[in-house]
């Protein structure tokens, strides 16, 4: 790839810039313009995540234009944690960063208060990360005149830190040490090849194996709604009214407890394992494609990058599931208010299994693109 300059991707929700009036589009525009106007040169902006340039360019730098100084600038609202691709670019762009020790690089722009953000962020894995970074507070300046010169200093202070990241950003330890093909010369923090092929080998089979369970749990979930689906037919059919209804609900709400408790449990381990080694694997896939590996390791590598296709196969298989058990779950939940924290809870349990795919999928693409197996390989 040809040398780049520095970039700015605006990771927001549409329809929170349509509440602004525009102001969040206008922000980015005025963000880059005085960045330019300090540095000299362009900060190149995408802003629209639905365009084919921001796709191609967002896919060109992540994977090789990191270093060249390329920001993901979330826009953070209540609504951004409900935006699916939001939490995409943020979980994808996390692990890229933090596998070459750019973790400044995602610079949140805390914009409208988020209540759990502020006390336990948790539980949620991209409120976690969002949470660790050192974010520019915009929540009362948002209500600045865009004119004022409160505004207009705090816009000069984003594009001042955005040009000392970029002039501080350099190879981290592992990332040389991955190019010149010696990993064992890297930090001694820095987990090495054979560090993190034997953390695979002992988390691999633990992931399928809650894949299985969240599948099974999911079902059983799925047949507890049945039940009270045709209880409530019933109860209606013998003219039981509302009264009738509200009791099946409070008899489903027992039934869910356990299984919900279950699901819980099982999805926040899975989605916080995979958050934790997503950087170490990318750097792995990494080394792999650049030719860092010694001949011995490569066959290992192979075999590593087999179950790694497998088990994206397999979340391929969960994950239709889990969108239409994501909006099943939403209709029981504005029926009562009995049902409504444990259906809160279920919600919360399965977005942390979708943005687990998240990650998997990408280690799937960048394991594609190395060309070390086929798909054949990967079944």
């Amino acid at each position: 790839m040809a040398d780049t300059g520095s970039a700015g991707f605006w990771s927001y929700t549409h329809r929170d810039d349509e509440l602004v009036e525009g102001r969040i589009l206008r922000l980015a525009k005025k963000i880059g313009n005085a960045f330019e106007l300090i540095t000299g040169k362009e900060l190149e902006v995408f802003v629209d995540s639905t365009e084919i340039s921001w796709g191609d360019s967002w896919r060109e730098r992540i994977d090789k234009a990191l270093l060249n100084g390329t920001f993901l600038i979330p826009i953070v609202t209540p609504k951004f944690f409900l935006s699916q691709e939001c939490r995409k670019e943020v979980l994808t762009f996390s692990g890229h960063a933090a596998s070459l020790g750019l973790d400044d690089l995602l610079l949140p722009i805390y914009y409208v208060d988020v209540p759990a953000l502020n006390e336990d962020p948790s539980a949620d894995e991209v409120m976690a990360i969002i949470a660790k970074r050192q974010w520019v507070d915009w929540r009362h300046l948002r209500l600045e005149d865009e004119g004022s010169q409160r505004y207009r200093s705090a816009i000069n202070e984003m594009a001042l830190r955005l040009k000392g990241i970029v002039e501080s950003v350099s190879p981290s330890p592992i990332l040389t040490a991955l190019e010149s093909g010696s990993a064992e010369e890297s930090s001694e923090d820095e987990p090495g090849f054979l560090d993190v092929m034997a953390r695979a080998e002992e988390v691999m089979p633990r992931w399928s194996e809650t894949l299985n369970e969240i599948s099974e749990v999911t079902t059983d979930i799925g047949s507890h709604a049945q039940w009270a689906s045709d209880a409530m037919a019933e109860s209606d059919r013998r003219g039981r009214g509302f009264a009738g209804r509200l009791a099946v609900v409070r008899q489903m709400k027992q039934r869910l407890e356990t299984p919900v408790i279950r699901y819980a449990s099982l999805s926040s381990k899975y989605a916080s394992e995979l958050v934790a080694i997503d950087p170490a694997f990318i750097a792995v896939i990494r080394q792999v494609a650049d030719g860092g590996l010694a001949e011995s390791d490569l066959s290992a590598a192979r075999e590593f990058f087999g179950v790694i296709k497998g088990l994206v196969e397999s979340s391929r298989q969960v994950y239709p599931m889990l969108e239409e058990f994501s909006d099943s779950v939403k209709v029981p939940a504005q029926q009562s208010s009995d049902l409504r924290p444990l259906m809160k809870k279920l919600g919360s349990s399965i977005q942390q299994v979708i943005d687990g795919r998240t990650i998997i999928e990408e280690w799937g693409r960048l394991i594609d693109e190395t060309g070390l197996i086929d798909d054949a390989d990967g079944q």
